[in-house]
C-alpha cells in the first residue's frame, strides 16, 4: 500500500474512487469499505492491488481477473482456484507466471500455451509440461 494518502476522509476517498479506481492506491486502508473496493476494482481491475486483504472477495477477485488476466498477481492466495486462473490466462498467457503451482491445471496450461507458446517458461508443474505444450501445438 501507498505510505502517500491523499484522501483522509470517507467522502473524499468515495469521490476520488468513484472519479477513478486507481484512487484507491491514495485511500487510507481504514477508510475503505467493501462497496469502495468494488467501485474501485470495476473502475480499474488493477487497484485489486490495493484493496485491504480482509476486503477482498471471491466476486471482487473474478471481476478483477475478468478485465485483466495480471490482476491475478494481487488476488490473495486463498482466493485463488483453477477456475480463477483460467479466466486469467484466457486474458493473458502470460499470467501464467502470477498462477500458483495448485492451479496449474493441464487444461490452465495449454489454454495460456495456445495463447502464446512463450508462456512456458512459467509452468510450475514440470510434468505437465510436455504434455500441455504437444496438446497446445497440435491444435
Amino acid at each position: 500500500m501507498s505510505e502517500v494518502y491523499r484522501f483522509n476522509s470517507f467522502d473524499e476517498a468515495m469521490e476520488a474512487v468513484t472519479w477513478g479506481g486507481w484512487n484507491l492506491e491514495y485511500v487510507r486502508p481504514d477508510l475503505q469499505t467493501p462497496e469502495m473496493a468494488m467501485i474501485a476494482v470495476k473502475g480499474n481491475s488493477h487497484s485489486l492491488e490495493f484493496v485491504r486483504p480482509d476486503l477482498q472477495t471471491t466476486e471482487l477477485a473474478e471481476i478483477a481477473v475478468k478485465w485483466s488476466g495480471w490482476s491475478l498477481e494481487f488476488v490473495r492466495p486463498d482466493l485463488q482456484t483453477p477456475e480463477l486462473a483460467l479466466a486469467a490466462v484466457k486474458d493473458r498467457a502470460w499470467a501464467l507466471q502470477f498462477v500458483p503451482a495448485h492451479c496449474q491445471t493441464q487444461e490452465v496450461i495449454e489454454v495460456a500455451l495456445k495463447r502464446d507458446p512463450g508462456a512456458k517458461s512459467f509452468i510450475k508443474v514440470k510434468g505437465l509440461m510436455m504434455d500441455a505444450l504437444e496438446e497446445a501445438l497440435d491444435d
